[in-house]
């Protein structure tokens, strides 16, 4: 049986627990201007402008930091009337596309605890270009309560799976 004690051995488990250790620092953040519980894997900055939606502006507050070259977002909006949700819900994946010179896929189901139901809502993976010309990869999620709809996203080279399913699994629409 060999012992783990030489110091070739020691130097090995030292780099292998250096290696190991987390980029990312994951924290519940409940922002009480969103009503919305996230998990966050650094400390979000947040910012609040008026941005144009549909046939008029709204103001929309954004959270998000950077971890692991990626940033990690959620955005909220209220709209006047419940009616422009759907119109709404697609302005946001449409735009999104347009940012990145994507083409917008099919949107995928997904749930929100807390969330208002919606057939528009769900899940969508753009693959496009930054501005530079360089490839950009955004898992982004779109869904809403009542008249505020929500915007949250993923956008990196390539963001790891792991990472995006534990920001996303960790929303929660408060009641």
């Amino acid at each position: 049986m060999r012992r783990m004690g030489s110091p070739r051995s020691l130097l090995l488990i030292a780099a292998l627990l250096c290696a190991c250790s987390p980029a990312l620092d994951w924290r519940e953040v409940t922002p009480p201007e969103l009503g919305v519980q996230v998990l966050f894997p650094c400390r979000p900055a947040s910012l609040a402008r008026e941005v144009p939606v549909l046939q008029g502006r709204s103001q929309m507050i954004l959270f998000a930091c950077s971890a692991a070259g990626n940033t990690f977002a959620l955005s909220s909006l209220a709209l006047n009337d419940v009616r422009d949700v759907a119109a709404a819900i697609d302005f946001l994946f449409d735009a999104a596309a347009r940012n990145l010179r994507a083409s917008a896929g099919g949107v995928q189901p997904f749930d929100v605890p807390g969330m208002t139901p919606n057939s528009r809502a769900g899940y969508l993976v753009l693959k496009g270009r930054r501005p530079d010309g360089s490839a950009v990869a955004e898992h982004l999620l779109v869904f809403v309560r009542g008249a505020r709809l929500y915007q949250a996203s993923v956008v990196g080279d390539a963001p790891e799976e792991a990472a995006v399913s534990t920001f996303f699994s960790g929303l929660k629409v408060a009641q």
